[in-house]
């Protein structure tokens, strides 16, 4: 019967190419400028509430709980039509520890013209990337939200494009820790664009490096690739029920290029698939199906990998599961969404069920300070 199972959504779900958070407006971010802003200065605020709580008992990913806020109110001036400077002060509390748990500066320089964005500083980053989970850890919105560096976007009507470099952590001479960066590509191209139907092509690589020339950590450089290919179909409007199904099904590969492997796997591979309902009643269903074999996303979700989170050493090289998502997405009133999610799945080789869910409230909105001549 679980082979039946894992070859039925194997071979019939396709995974849509954004996951389960990044085509929802609530997680995602907007840096366009528009020629009749030049000149204005305002003070934009970003406020995410969450609740996200794991039961997970198994031996790959840990179980916890996350509950709190982050607020990030940035003042932004727009130069001209293709250049806008915004900074401020990112601010996260997490409930039940003292203080806020992370007080970054941030300051992002863009330049944008034709469809393409050039940015420094402070990238938009987490869902915005648009990677799927084996390879990009949706909890980065709350974890990892701020990423600095350098990110280019393409968004043309057949092409879009995200390239960056996160830089996570600089050395300088005799630092006692090696450098930290990741980078990545996400592209999308589309095939077929019309009213009803669209095709699109993703192609997906990220890299996390850790290594250096003048530190004194001794560490070994390690550099370890991640890529993702598929197909993915959306059909808009099927009925008057449904909004829109989307599909699409990714391979999945790791390799450790690093000169001296230390990671359990040197190299792995994988089936992502999933295939998602959308209702006009803002109910959405998200089915998917993950097969691993000797898979390791250093920075995706840790359900997906072979290698544990929770038990250092121990390993699972098949990895078999199959998620049901159940999404309430809603804007709330104008600047404000609400997503509910209860994400059950279940461990087809380890015969386990386990569930996880979360709340978000996001409030942004951008207020007009005054024109600079």
């Amino acid at each position: 019967m679980r082979k039946l199972l894992s070859l039925f959504f194997g071979t019939c779900l396709c995974a849509f190419s954004a996951a389960t958070q990044t085509n929802y407006p609530i997680f995602k971010d907007s840096a366009l400028l528009f020629p009749a802003d030049t000149g204005k200065l305002s003070l934009e605020v970003d406020n995410l509430n969450y609740l996200r709580n794991y039961e997970y008992f198994g031996a790959i990913p840990l179980s916890y709980t996350l509950l709190g806020h982050q607020l990030m109110p940035q003042l932004k001036y727009q130069l001209n039509e293709n250049f806008s400077l915004k900074g401020g002060l990112f601010l996260r509390r997490e409930f039940g520890l003292n203080g806020f748990t992370n007080i970054t500066p941030v300051l992002t320089a863009n330049y944008q013209k034709r469809g393409v964005s050039f940015s420094v500083g402070t990238l938009q980053g987490a869902a915005n990337h648009q990677f799927i989970e084996p390879l990009y850890d949706a909890e980065s919105l709350i974890n990892d939200r701020i990423e600095q560096g350098v990110q280019l976007v393409v968004n043309k009507p057949k092409l879009w494009l995200d390239w960056y470099i996160d830089w996570e952590k600089a050395i300088v001479r005799h630092s006692a820790y090696p450098e930290e960066f990741t980078t990545g590509v996400s592209a999308r191209l589309k095939v077929l664009n019309s009213e009803r139907l669209t095709i699109t092509l993703p192609l997906q690589s990220l890299v996390a490096h850790k290594g250096g020339q003048i530190d004194t950590s001794n560490a070994a450089v390690e550099s370890l690739f991640n890529t993702a290919a598929g197909i993915s179909v959306e059909l808009n409007n099927p009925t008057s029920f449904l909004k829109s199904i989307e599909t699409a099904h990714y391979m999945v590969t790791y390799r450790d290029l690093s000169g001296q492997k230390k990671q359990a796997f040197r190299q792995g591979k994988g089936l992502y698939s999933s295939l998602i309902f959308k209702t006009h009643f803002s109910l959405d269903v998200d089915a998917r199906y993950w097969w691993g074999d000797g898979f390791y996303g250093p920075r995706g979700g840790a359900l997906y990998s072979s290698i544990s989170e929770k038990y250092p050493g121990y390993t699972e090289q098949k990895r078999s599961l199959l998620f049901l998502s159940f999404i309430y997405d809603k804007p709330l009133c104008p600047n404000v969404w609400l997503d509910l999610r209860l994400e059950p799945y279940y461990d087809l080789r380890n015969h386990l069920l386990e569930y996880s869910y979360s709340v978000f409230l996001r409030f942004k909105k951008e207020f007009t300070l005054r024109r600079l001549k």
